[in-house]
């Protein structure tokens, strides 16, 4: 099955059997675009699953799509990004709940030394995305992680080129100054 015909299943049919190939197809995108939002894996997981049951029970109701992906990211972005309004409106009132480690996966072929090291580079970065207001975060990722065109992140974010361009202009020079805070 591909994903017009996942997709005709949804809207003209109402076949879950659509939707579950479309969730198999981009689960995966998913769940690391929300890990790279949310910092988190239990929060990437959570946001995941609100935003394919979002998904499912919206579609019904599309008259039209052309792509799949590209309107669910939508809804799995405004889902992150109000887990993470939610989260800190908790940090604010609740300052000492302490967050869930994130634990980085090393490569088995490294020595025990070069995998410690690279696991706190790993969580170097992580911490410094955190640190990043989440428009620059977000597309930062789009970009580094997902190998993203600028085209494809315009399109994504429905925004223009330039603002694309500019945007990730100013979210690497954000990113390089807490990464300086960071490592000292």
């Amino acid at each position: 099955m591909d994903e017009t015909h996942a997709i005709k299943l949804c809207l003209s049919h109402r076949d879950p059997r659509g939707f579950e190939h479309l969730y198999k197809t981009y689960r995966r995108n998913a769940y690391f675009h929300a890990l790279g939002l949310m910092g988190n894996p239990d929060d990437a997981v959570d946001a995941c699953q609100e935003s394919f049951t979002r998904a499912y029970r919206a579609m019904p109701g599309l008259r039209r799509l052309e792509a799949f992906y590209p309107w669910f990211y939508t809804i799995l972005r405004n889902c992150c990004l109000n887990m993470l309004s939610r989260r800190k409106t908790a940090e604010k009132y609740a300052p000492s709940r302490p967050r869930g480690g994130e634990d980085v996966d090393g490569v088995e072929s490294l020595r025990p030394d070069g995998l410690l090291i690279r696991k706190e580079q790993q969580a170097t970065v992580w911490q410094t995305l955190r640190s990043l207001k989440p428009a620059f975060r977000e597309i930062l990722l789009m970009k580094y992680m997902d190998g993203a065109s600028y085209n494809d992140i315009a399109d994504r974010l429905k925004i223009p080129k330039g603002t694309v361009m500019s945007r990730l202009y100013h979210a690497r020079k954000a990113f390089m100054a807490a990464h300086r805070q960071i490592s000292r």
